[in-house]
């Protein structure tokens, strides 16, 4: 799998995502088939691919599963296609006809007609991965984000666990953000930092400057002291982060998602951040179920930068069945291995995913090797 920078794609590259696209689904497609109807819905970590397929015989449809690869290929051609301030598209639909000819539009604003629930989480998390400036938010989103942080924020049964909540919101909010940690500071005060912190029953927000108290607001409860304050940091979010790589800001321990089992640790990784991996991403491990990396599937093994004993443990080759969120990181040259492969730490240990059916594991991965570092 290779892994696309949001916006990092070339109108040459999207035209080639759709042309292997349309290779994929022509080479899989049910053999009395005339056309395919497809249509990707994606949210956040939420997405939807139904697609259909047009009988020859008969000219009628029917439900098609195609195979996983293609939510793959469209959910890297929708980060490609993200626009700075701008964001990305909310559906494709296409038609892939026996011949390989194809047609699609995107649907940029709309809101999708979805077939399942979306789960709140994903409309501020939409945000968070393609950020938009205020004029391009539509008004669905808007209003959704907005009730999802009332519910998250404000749905606790008592103040307390209502107050902790709010803090944990807004302390994982500042991370997606990439937020330099010394210019924030969640429950205590520090010289040159945008501060949330409690005063007496009440909670406050401001800039400290010294003994100064700049841009002070109070707020009768965490979660609305929270929402302030992680507004602010998602207007002004240029201005609270630097020029060094997100890893860099934040010790290897304090990640929301670490080494599971004897994994080896974050520090053997440059470039880390968290990401979400779509349905039908391939990743392989070297190793049983009870850690959480993985690679790409196909990443050869000196890439890895693992042991060199670790070739002889167990091989597997995995395939998510839903999205599932992970920190990524290329490893650094180690134990006289040259690295450069890329690694995902999955949320929760592999043998967790696959009993509640996130994960899958698969003879034999069904994707291209990611090419040499």
């Amino acid at each position: 799998m290779t892994t696309v920078e949001p916006g990092g794609l070339t109108p040459d590259e999207q035209d080639e995502l759709w042309r292997r696209i349309t290779n994929l689904v022509v080479h899989f497609m049910p053999t009395d088939s005339a056309h395919v109807l497809l249509t990707y819905r994606a949210l956040g970590d939420y997405t939807e691919l139904p697609v259909m397929v047009r009988r020859v015989s008969d000219g009628g449809l029917e439900l098609w599963t195609p195979p996983g690869e293609l939510a793959e290929l469209l959910g890297r051609l929708r980060a490609g296609m993200y626009r700075p301030g701008r964001g990305t598209w909310f559906q494709a639909a296409a038609q892939v006809f026996v011949d390989s000819r194809f047609e699609y539009r995107y649907t940029w604003d709309e809101e999708p007609p979805w077939d399942g629930t979306v789960p709140p989480a994903a409309h501020a998390r939409e945000l968070a991965v393609f950020p938009r400036d205020e004029g391009h938010v539509p008004g669905w989103l808007r209003e959704r984000v907005s009730r999802a942080a009332a519910v998250t924020l404000g749905g606790a049964a008592d103040p307390e666990s209502a107050a902790k909540e709010a803090l944990r919101a807004a302390e994982e909010a500042a991370a997606e953000l990439g937020a330099d940690a010394s210019r924030f500071r969640i429950g205590e005060v520090a010289d040159g930092a945008w501060c949330l912190v409690p005063e007496g029953e009440r909670w406050a927000v401001f800039w400290a400057q010294g003994d100064e108290r700049l841009e002070r607001a109070v707020f009768d409860t965490a979660a609305q002291a929270a929402r302030y304050f992680t507004g602010h940091l998602y207007l002004h979010r240029a201005a609270f982060r630097d020029e060094l790589p997100p890893d860099a800001k934040r010790p290897a321990e304090e990640w929301p998602i670490q080494p599971a089992g004897d994994d080896i640790g974050l520090n053997l990784y440059r470039g880390k951040r968290l990401v979400t991996l779509p349905p039908g991403t391939e990743l392989d491990r070297y190793g049983d179920p009870s850690g959480n990396t993985l690679y790409a599937a196909g990443t050869e093994f000196p890439y890895r930068s693992h042991e060199p004993d670790q070739e002889r443990d167990e091989y597997h080759v995995y395939r998510l069945r839903h999205a599932v969120r992970a920190l990524t990181g290329t490893a650094v040259p180690w134990f006289d291995q040259p690295g450069g492969g890329v690694a995902f730490l999955l949320e929760r240990p592999v043998a967790d995913l696959l009993a509640d059916g996130v994960l899958e594991e698969i003879p034999h991965r069904t994707v291209a090797p990611p090419s040499r570092p």
